[in-house]
């Protein structure tokens, strides 16, 4: 399934969905049986393997799901009318609160994502560089209002994205404290921004 048919999900497709993420978030990836989503769904096994052919394939959908969800709600809480600075500045510490919001609550989340990064390297790629694209509208637009010079703003988008994937997902790269890393997300902040900003 596409991100968009899983969005748009209907039926006994969006039951066997919810009943995935019930699941997966809760227990994780290691810990979840598909016969267990299929008991949680009212679903047949042979009839989940219809939508998704794999564990790992269900996996998937319920991630993107929450990924696509986490992205809308970094797009929608960023003033249009603010700064390129102010937008790209709090846009990267929404996603390292969400992020780390989003493994406090779903504690199976965490598993997931490492299994994703293991066996589906492609796909767990594909999930960040749509997590990318506010990014890189952010900086595209801060290029147009003379505010950045950036020469390739793809390149500039992607070489922020790895600088700061400590904080997206904190808990999986780091066991500090809440408070130490964002003092680290905001420094790493700050330094992003003298490197775009027009001098």
């Amino acid at each position: 399934m596409s991100i968009a048919e899983i969005l748009t999900a209907k039926g006994r497709a969006a039951d066997l969905l919810v009943a995935a993420r019930d699941a997966f978030l809760s227990r994780g990836y290691k810990r979840t049986s598909v016969s267990e989503i299929a008991d949680a769904s009212g679903i047949s096994m042979a009839h989940i393997y219809n939508f998704y052919p794999s564990k790992i394939d269900l996996a998937c959908a319920v991630v993107a799901a929450e990924v696509v969800k986490l992205v809308a709600r970094l797009e929608t809480a960023t003033d249009p009318n603010a700064s390129a600075s102010a937008r790209l500045s709090k846009f990267l510490m929404m996603e390292f609160e969400e992020t780390y919001r989003l493994l406090e609550l779903n504690r199976g989340l965490a598993d997931c994502l490492q299994v994703l990064e293991q066996k589906r390297p492609d796909d767990f790629e594909e999930l960040f560089r749509f997590v990318r694209q506010p990014m890189h509208t952010i900086l595209h637009s801060g290029n147009l209002a003379e505010e950045f010079d950036l020469r390739e703003v793809g390149q500039v988008a992607r070489h922020i994205h790895a600088a700061t994937m400590k904080f997206r997902f904190p808990q999986l790269y780091s066991h500090e404290v809440y408070e130490i890393q964002r003092k680290e997300c905001i420094g790493i902040i700050k330094l992003v921004l003298r490197g775009v900003e027009r001098r």
